[in-house]
């Protein structure tokens, strides 16, 4: 706000907002919308407009706080806050909140009984007197905007947001008084009195229906609402009594699925949600009255479908419900149809049941599984706080996804392994639409499903969860009935012709789940000094690392089950790593789905900026919510300022403040860096077919931040792999043919502005000396998720004779320590072999024999190399038909082979996948055929496959 500035004219208090009409009638004054609805919105000359909390007693006017406003020029503001009677604002878009607690802004008008004002008006100076009518009060005089604004109001101006949000129906609902938990919360879940909700979510206004299966004639269900509230962590809202004897039938079991659906119970009460009810996640509590001791939960959510807060948390019910396995079985064991792996799982699960998921109730079912393992401790912290935040499962974001776009930012949290095919899409859509999203959980997003009706006669949609798990299923066999796919979401084998496979989950989230459940093994995340000048540890310890230290974050938060960050080629773009922790572990995924062993993994936190704007954040391990809040069950563990710190500046860069703030924490704001950094290319003008070059950069930000990461293309942008470095940056590619290359960088910086490249360096490729089956092509899938030990390779003939001087691979970034390559005849007799040296990261790897291997036109042979990591690149279906290259053809018969274990002739293939091992041929006529580009016979999102070590297929 500029000098002082004056206007002399009305001041006017309405009763209600003004009418078009009556805008036009007050023009030039400064209006205000006051008793009896509460509200003042005195703007003119002022920006941001003041919002008033009017209390009226004792003759006394008490005015609280301040929201943005829209200034119209030379015109009036009005704003209309708290009672929703008052009908739409004219400028401010943040209605129906309440501003009371804030008190940057705090002061009086008395008013007499004949309705004559003597005193200030808020907001640092305004003065008037005047003579009030029925309904309205018109005061004259003078409106004087001082100079510099006062203490007060410097504050609430540099903090807009805070005053905003200071009275979110989250803040005020945490203000009531809680119950302890000794009251809400139970021990274990008792047999003789159960039920469930008749539906997960119900809008606020509508009625939720329980039904309750016990031999009690006298119980009560106690519904209570999940928060804060001061650190009861809960509030009763309301009890419903039940007396007499309800006798429910047995629930309905369909064998082919081995679904068991109690949805032909009976009603057993109801409650009608009030229209005001607070969004959140609420249980009801059973509590027999008999005099025998039961009580049990039963956990739903109240939606508020017209709210526009800034967050929306999305619970794991689908997760809930997959480990449930009240009444026989679940999607891991138990009484089901399924054969093989899983053995005995069901193919579907109802809602239409308890859920027992908590006290253990079903394979592999545990506290981790459920709402009170990591999504309470988000839920209490962000209450804490006093977030604007509201709820809905992860069936709503399939049923209602449109409802995601109401928001800033979408949450979801702890261990969300199953969602259906339509919540991803919804998901997706919501952050191609610009909403931001922050993942904190782990092993998410892993496990395709889809809804079905109920079994129950009244056929309700969205009550049975299926997932066939097919990926555990018979090979090349598609169990689902459907087209759509129900396995993993990364496996491409029979999708297609299903919808909805090779899809892996890190092209959303950032995160690719690897580690199994790592069972009391719980560790530490840890942030080297390179990521520590990262925005995202701003007002951390960790921000003052020096050179050379780690930070350690407090022990357990990186379990029970954790992801990588790997450079697969779905990864997003611009993917910057926040931490870095790499461990030994024995329950390392290797393939699809099916197989776990032992491997070194790399956890890493993730963020990235989608092409929308949107902010996507990836905490890759299910108890990340443990650093917020310590109310959670298993371990016992202590929260961390840094995780809690970092979240609160995270959420400040989507643009969402807290409204109570817990002590020790620092408040911040969004960034103010929206220049993208630029990046330098050095690489020689001329390079050899087959050596190594080391492409070199440099990187700077010149917005105020500082360079996250870089990544480089070799192909003209069409696929993009990390570098070494920031800064000062490093890439080593080893070209495979002659041609003309352009090689571009592309920086990224912390506030995650994402560099357009420029054109790039061309780089001129001579050779090479030798001729190959594959060139320069590259594989559907650089690394493929199999961590065995794996030899692999493919069969050719030439037809003439010549000499091979070597063998070639594609290397993922992940197949690391020694390779070794070999040349076997058709028989099985190895003709040669090599030990591949000075490696680049990823890409074609060259190296030669001793002595080069004489062929014989026509004959059969095998090239192969050896890993000890897996982590293979792959190209399922490439050998459907013969694959030509001058001289040389790969077979498609039976081709692209390997073995498991140590170094030994290949002989097994699977889904004529390409596994990309080629021949440095040499034509005894001294000519060299120029290699030819094949076409790749394999989808762009498929992925290989190899039989593992126990004869299953990976």
């Amino acid at each position: 706000m500029g000098g002082e500035r004056s206007h002399s004219g009305k001041v006017v208090i309405l009763e209600s907002t003004p009418s078009a009409q009556s805008t036009a009638h007050h023009a030039g004054a400064a209006l205000a919308v006051g008793m009896p609805y509460g509200v003042c919105g005195c703007g003119y000359y002022t920006s941001p407009t003041r919002i008033l909390d009017w209390a009226h007693g004792s003759g006394l006017l008490q005015q609280d706080g301040q929201l943005p406003g829209t200034k119209f020029t030379d015109g009036p503001d009005y704003v209309s806050t708290i009672k929703k009677a008052i009908g739409a604002s004219v400028s401010d878009p943040l209605l129906d909140r309440d501003v009371s607690s804030f008190a940057g802004w705090r002061g009086t008008a008395e008013w007499t009984n004949s309705a004559i004002s003597n005193g200030s008006l808020p907001g640092g100076g305004e003065m008037g007197t005047g003579t009030g009518t029925k309904g309205k009060a018109v005061l004259s005089g003078s409106v004087t905007t001082p100079p510099q604004p006062s203490a007060q109001r410097s504050l609430a101006t540099q903090d807009l947001a805070a005053a905003a949000v200071a009275s979110n129906a989250i803040v005020l609902e945490n203000q009531k008084q809680g119950n302890p938990e000794s009251e809400w919360g139970i021990d274990t879940a008792s047999t003789n009195i159960e039920g469930f909700a008749t539906d997960i979510s119900v809008d606020n206004g509508n009625t939720v229906s329980f039904k309750i299966n016990t031999n009690s004639t006298n119980y009560r269900i106690d519904i209570y609402r999940l928060g804060y509230y001061g650190g009861m962590g809960a509030r009763k809202v309301t009890t419903i009594q039940h007396t007499g004897l309800q006798t429910q039938p047995n629930p309905l079991r369909n064998a082919a699925t081995g679904t068991v659906d109690a949805g032909n119970w009976a009603v057993s009460a109801s409650w009608t949600v009030p229209s005001d009810a607070v969004s959140g996640v609420y249980i009801a509590k059973l509590v027999r009255q008999d005099g025998t001791f039961g009580e049990n939960q039963i956990p739903f959510i109240v939606r508020d479908d017209a709210s526009h807060s800034d967050i929306v948390f999305q619970t794991a019910d689908e997760t809930w419900q997959a480990y449930n396995g009240w009444g026989g079985a679940n999607f891991y064991g138990g009484n089901g149809p399924a054969t093989g792996q899983g053995a005995g799982r069901a193919y579907a699960l109802s809602y239409n049941r308890p859920i027992a998921t908590r006290d253990g109730v079903g394979t592999y079912a545990g506290p981790q599984d459920y709402l009170f393992g990591a999504e309470y401790a988000g839920i209490y912290w962000l209450e804490q706080n006093g977030y604007d935040v509201s709820y809905m499962s992860g069936l709503d974001v399939d049923r209602y996804g449109s409802l995601l776009l109401n928001h800033k930012t979408y949450v979801d949290a702890g261990h969300d392994e199953y969602w259906s095919g339509q919540q991803r899409t919804n998901v997706e859509a919501a952050r191609d639409a610009g909403v931001n999203l922050m993942f904190w959980s782990g092993n998410e997003v892993y496990w395709r499903t889809r809804w079905g009706n109920a079994y129950s006669a009244d056929g309700t949609p969205y009550r049975t969860l299926i997932s066939y798990k097919e990926t555990w299923g018979p090979q090349g066999v598609s169990l689902d009935p459907t087209n759509e796919w129900t396995g993993t979401f990364r496996d491409p084998r029979l999708s297609p012709p299903a919808i909805g496979g090779g899809n892996p989950e890190n092209s959303l989230t950032g995160q690719l789940f690897k580690v199994d459940d790592v069972g009391g093994n719980l560790a530490s995340i840890k942030v080297a000094y390179d990521d520590a000048n990262l925005r995202f540890w701003r007002n951390t310890s960790v921000a003052n690392l020096q050179p050379g230290q780690t930070a350690t974050l407090t022990k357990n938060y990186l379990g029970y089950e954790w992801d990588e960050a790997p450079d697969n080629g779905f990864d997003p773009a611009g993917l910057v790593k926040l931490s870095s922790t790499t461990l030994p572990v024995s329950t390392y995924l290797l393939d699809y789905g099916n197989t776990t062993g032992s491997a070194n993994a790399t956890h890493n936190l993730t963020l990235y900026r989608a092409p929308s704007g949107a902010l996507v954040f990836g905490a890759g391990t299910v108890y990340w919510t443990w650093g917020l809040s310590d109310n959670h069950d298993n371990e016992a563990t202590p929260t961390d300022p840094r995780v809690q710190q970092a979240m609160v500046n995270l959420l400040a860069d989507m643009g969402i403040q807290p409204g109570t703030l817990q002590s020790g924490l620092t408040a911040t704001t969004a960034s103010s860096d929206h220049v993208a950094p630029t990046s330098t290319i050095t690489v020689p003008a001329t390079v050899t077919a087959g050596s190594t070059v080391t492409i070199s950069g440099t990187a700077a930000d010149t917005g105020g931040g500082v360079i996250a990461s870089v990544e480089v293309s070799t192909d003209n942008g069409a696929s993009w792999h990390p570098a070494t470095g920031d800064e000062n940056w490093t890439y080593s590619w080893v070209p495979a043919i002659a041609g003309t290359y352009t090689i571009r960088s592309r920086a990224v910086d912390d506030s995650i502005n994402l560099e357009t490249p420029s054109a790039g360096r061309t780089v001129t490729v001579t050779g090479p000396t030798f001729t190959s089956l594959f060139g320069g092509a590259t594989p559907a899938v650089v690394n493929t998720d199999d961590a065995a030990s794996v030899e692999l390779g493919v069969k050719f003939q030439s037809s003439v004779a010549g000499t091979v001087s070597g063998i070639r691979f594609y290397k993922s970034s992940l197949d690391t320590g020694t390779h070794t390559g070999s040349l076997w005849s058709s028989t099985g007799t190895r003709l040669a072999t090599l030990t591949f040296t000075n490696e680049t990261a990823s890409g074609w790897q060259n190296a030669s024999f001793t002595s080069p291997v004489t062929l014989t036109a026509g004959q059969t042979y095998t090239a192969s190399y050896h890993t000890n990591v897996g982590n293979y690149s792959t190209t399922a279906n490439y050998f459907l038909s013969n694959v030509t290259s001058g001289p040389l053809t790969a077979p498609a018969s039976g081709n692209g082979v390997y073995n498991y274990g140590n170094s030994a002739f290949p002989t097994s293939s699977f889904d004529q996948t390409n596994y990309w091992v080629d021949v440095m041929f040499n034509p005894s006529n001294a000519n060299n055929t120029t290699p030819t580009a094949v076409a790749d016979a394999g989808d762009a999102t498929e992925k290989g496959g190899v039989a593992n070590g126990s004869g299953g297929v990976v």
